[in-house]
């Protein structure tokens, strides 16, 4: 399993006190580059690396081994920090536990490495499921480019969110014409997205709009496209559907299509409260991930906050890929905070484009989602806050 090492998120004052944003998970450093690609010089194309959250800027991790960490000099010595406890795991736990405890013999570089990780992956799902609002919000999954991996995060990033707050998530299909929602997300509706929007002015509880979603295991609700042809959304279509949605659901996360200038998508940013933009390790979905900020600055200033605070999110799905610095480096140019940048590894079961279950994910894999989500409810509760005081 691959290791990782989640810092401690920072913190927001807007509607939880121990708010914290978590620190990106870097992407790797090191990739393979299509050969024909004009993008990247020669002496750049290197062996592909496995993802780790590290903490930029961090000194690396010395593993010693010493059974005890080494002491601080008096004068750094922190006397209200609360003691290490004993090591649980590996050989030193077991010596631990069959003596009572009789040496306590300190946790390995490895051990504490795990706990920090549990304890920041602790942290980052109290902010999920602490934050409230006192309106529904909207997070809009976009990228002009076709398979830069939209429905696949709005499934995973609303499903990490379903599971920790328990529900009350909607991930719906905002594509002009039929996208692959339904088909990514389990279950076989019988009923979504043009059932609904013919239907709408007959929808007024919960559970009638529920009988055009499918109930994931990980407890979101998926409003998709049956197999059927449908008619394409219009921009009443969405404004309608994020209306109603909106009064039964707490969150929504909105898997839209590949045309800016269409009616859908703009009535999916003007319901928008935060902006996540998921990319692969390739200079084409970076280059129309970067069109799309150019685009939002020029709609209003709501569209222009929403390109201002986005969450860029790199995904790698087995292909060969850019170098990934290279690329961070041109969001960063473009006026993305570092620390809202993040990684995910590679994983054998979103590469399979299959139905996705979050129970069926490599463990790095839901770290880092979790991380983003920490991050996504952040940004979420500052826009939040920021447009309802303008209003």
């Amino acid at each position: 399993m691959t290791e990782l090492n989640f810092p401690g998120a920072r913190r927001s004052d807007m509607y939880v006190e121990t708010e914290e944003r978590p620190e990106p998970a870097p992407v790797a450093t090191e990739a393979f580059e299509e050969p024909a690609d004009p993008f990247v010089e020669p002496d750049e194309v290197e062996t592909v690396a496995p993802v780790q959250a590290i903490k930029k800027d961090a000194a690396p991790v010395v593993r010693s081994k010493t059974t005890a960490p080494i002491a601080k000099p008096d004068a750094e010595v922190d006397e209200d920090a609360e003691p290490v406890a004993p090591a649980m795991d590996g050989f030193k736990g077991f010596l631990n536990q069959l003596f009572g405890g009789l040496f306590n013999l300190a946790p390995s570089a490895k051990e504490l490495e795990a706990r920090e990780l549990a304890a920041s992956q602790g942290r980052f799902e109290d902010l999920i499921r602490q934050s409230t609002w006192t309106r529904a919000v909207g997070l809009l999954v976009a990228n002009k480019k076709g398979t830069a991996g939209k429905t696949p995060l709005s499934i995973l990033l609303g499903g990490v969110l379903a599971a920790i707050r328990g529900g009350s998530v909607a991930i719906l299909e905002t594509s002009d014409d039929k996208g692959q929602l339904a088909y990514r997300a389990e279950g076989d509706p019988q009923l979504g997205m043009g059932e609904l929007v013919a239907n709408i002015s007959n929808v007024r509880t919960q559970s009638q709009l529920r009988g055009y979603t499918v109930t994931q295991t990980s407890f979101a609700s998926v409003i998709g496209s049956t197999p059927k042809w449908r008619p394409p959304l219009t921009r009443e279509n969405v404004l309608d559907v994020s209306s109603i949605v909106d009064e039964h659901f707490t969150i929504r996360v909105m898997d839209t299509g590949n045309q800016y200038s269409s009616g859908p998508f703009g009535a999916a940013v003007e319901v928008a409260d935060v902006l996540v933009i998921p990319t692969m390790l390739a200079q084409d979905a970076v280059s129309e991930a970067l069109e799309l900020l150019e685009f939002l600055e020029h709609q209003g200033a709501e569209a222009a906050r929403l390109a201002r605070t986005a969450i860029v999110v790199m995904m790698s799905d087995g292909r060969p890929e850019f170098k990934p610095s290279r690329l961070k480096k041109q969001f960063m140019d473009k006026g993305i905070a570092e620390d809202h940048i993040y990684s995910v590894p590679y994983d054998a079961h979103v590469a399979e484009r299959g139905a996705l279950t979050l129970d069926k994910l490599a463990p790095a894999t839901r770290q880092a989602l979790t991380a983003i989500a920490a991050g996504v409810v952040a940004q979420t509760n500052q826009n939040v806050f920021e447009k309802d005081q303008n209003r």
